[in-house]
């Protein structure tokens, strides 16, 4: 039987914390990218489905990042968010990448995957984002699946987020907005080229 000492629990809490902190790029990397893209169009037609009335709030918002893969992870008394999504414009041509590191605190185990869809409401707070200085949190509202259909989600503070397990409907989180990082595809591809 292992025994959990304080200075063991500080230690796998700062490990994870650091680990989440420093696991995603940005971008995926180059050879990925279009078949990421890919996977956060089939996650937006999942989420479109299931919304009434998404449509029209995208084609109004300022700009959205979807999220198609956040993995979730907890251990003992930390955890956190990671992931990778694509940036869109209103009218659906991507224009960026975004990363998730949302580092949390709460007595938690296990893990569970997350697909989550942001939208922007303002060009204020669209360029908060790019420009990476968005700060505080958001709620999420919970997706049903396939079979379900949930509501338009309401803007807090200029943003409304939508979270789905990647395996069925999972309660609601909250999404630390100063982890949310931005590049631009020229940006990602000018990196490339170094």
């Amino acid at each position: 039987m292992k025994i959990f000492t304080p200075s063991l629990c500080s230690s796998i809490v700062a490990v994870a914390a650091m680990t989440g902190l420093t696991s995603c790029s940005t971008a995926p990397k180059s050879q990925d990218r279009q078949a990421f893209t890919e996977e956060a169009q089939a996650c937006r037609g999942t989420f479109l489905r299931t919304v009434p009335g998404l449509q029209e709030q995208l084609n109004k918002s300022a700009g959205y990042a979807v999220f198609p893969g956040v993995g979730q992870w907890g251990i003992l008394f930390g955890g956190g968010q990671f992931g990778r999504g694509a940036v869109f414009t209103p009218s659906g041509t991507q224009e960026g990448w975004a990363a998730m590191s949302n580092p949390s605190v709460g007595l938690q185990i296990g893990g569970q995957g997350l697909q989550l869809l942001i939208v922007f409401e303002t060009a204020e707070r669209f360029g908060e984002f790019k420009a990476n200085v968005l700060s505080g949190s958001a709620g999420g509202t919970a997706v049903g699946g396939e079979s379900g259909t949930s509501a338009v989600a309401a803007y807090d503070n200029g943003i409304a987020v939508y979270i789905t397990g990647q395996k069925g409907l999972m309660a609601g989180a909250s999404v630390g907005l100063q982890y949310l990082r931005y590049k631009s595809l020229a940006e990602a591809n000018e990196i490339d080229k170094k």
